[in-house]
């Protein structure tokens, strides 16, 4: 007896084919098999999770401005205010307070104001000169004022007669002025040249004093 052998090779794809041919062939008897089964396919990689971002990192902080603090220029030769104040109360704890406000008043204070628009009132020109004076003390200054009074005794002191004083009053009238010899005259007591005789001493010394000049 001829025979028709076919062969189906058995894979995924053929699966529909063979079951055909078991139809046909093994007809109603044919229980239907399921076919075959298909190998799994290959399982997907599990997802990974996409790498982690680094952490955003601050920049690094600037550093801050460095401020440099302006300072006035000064002249290093100049005192200061504050310098100048130290050394006016340095006088007044050493010398008192009257020497102090007076040695102001002698060099541009104003007499009667508190002492510290007093030092406001100086020129800072002048703080040398006075702190000079303020370590210098009322001794030194006294004797200079001594010395300077004994000299105007000395001047009073010499001798001026009223005719010599009549004399230099003619010479002054006679190159300055009439007017101005009256002036003088009268502001000494003397109105006119015989009244000279009558002035004092002291009288004849300042009006001599005023004509020569």
């Amino acid at each position: 007896m001829a025979k028709v052998i076919y062969e189906i090779e058995m894979t995924p794809e053929n699966a529909p084919m063979i079951d055909q041919v078991n139809r046909l062939l093994l007809g109603e008897g044919y229980t239907e098999e399921a076919p075959a089964k298909t190998t799994k396919p290959a399982a997907k990689p599990a997802a990974t999770k996409p790498a982690a971002k680094p952490a955003a990192t601050k920049p690094p902080a600037k550093p801050a401005a460095k401020v440099e603090k302006e300072t006035p220029a000064t002249d290093d030769d100049e005192m200061s205010l504050a310098d100048f104040k130290t050394a006016v109360k340095k006088a007044k704890a050493e010398h008192g307070e009257d020497f102090t406000t007076a040695t102001l008043v002698a060099n541009g204070a104003k007499a009667g104001d508190p002492l510290g628009r007093m030092v406001s009132a100086i020129d800072p020109n002048d703080y040398a000169d006075l702190v000079a004076a303020f370590v210098a003390g009322p001794t030194e200054q006294a004797e200079e004022a001594e010395e300077d009074d004994f000299d105007d005794e000395e001047e009073d002191s010499s001798e001026v007669t009223a005719d010599a004083v009549k004399v230099a009053a003619k010479a002054y009238a006679k190159e300055v002025g009439r007017d101005e010899a009256k002036e003088i005259m009268n502001d000494n007591g003397a109105a006119t040249l015989t009244k000279i005789a009558d002035c004092s001493a002291k009288q004849l010394q300042a009006m001599f004093k005023a004509f020569t000049a």
